[in-house]
């Protein structure tokens, strides 16, 4: 069994590698976990009619869509990572705190409020 996943998520600099992470390593067992779906579809499916294909045609185009929003989860983190890290090299040069902007915070409630959707946890975001 794995780690409890954090339901209370405070919005600063010290605490998004760590959010970061868990996000990454969530959007890869989901994209690996499709994809093997898909492998094992193509490898035992028996087509016996056109009903069939569509079928199974039908259950690999949501598989796909699920692929596709991982990427585009895993696009949004690698945006916000980058958007952090120029952030932290401006904030080098003079003395600020631990905060993140409002459009930085926008982007992790949209994406925990896609996690809660998936996982019916209720997260709790300052």
């Amino acid at each position: 069994m794995g780690r409890p996943k954090k339901t209370k998520i405070n919005l600063d600099k010290n605490s998004l590698q760590e959010l970061m992470q868990e996000i990454y390593n969530d959007c890869n067992n989901i994209m690996n976990n499709a994809r093997k779906e898909l492998n094992e579809r193509k490898t035992r499916a028996e087509i016996d009619d056109t009903n069939d294909e569509y079928q199974i045609g039908k259950v690999n185009n949501e598989t796909i869509k699920i692929l596709e929003s991982t990427v585009d989860k895993k696009i949004a983190l690698a945006k916000l990572q980058t958007q952090i890290l120029s952030t932290k090299s401006d904030d080098s040069q003079s003395t600020t705190d631990n905060s993140i902007t409002e459009e930085d915070k926008n982007i992790l409630r949209e994406l925990f409020k896609d996690k809660a959707k998936n996982k019916n946890a209720d997260y709790d975001i300052d």
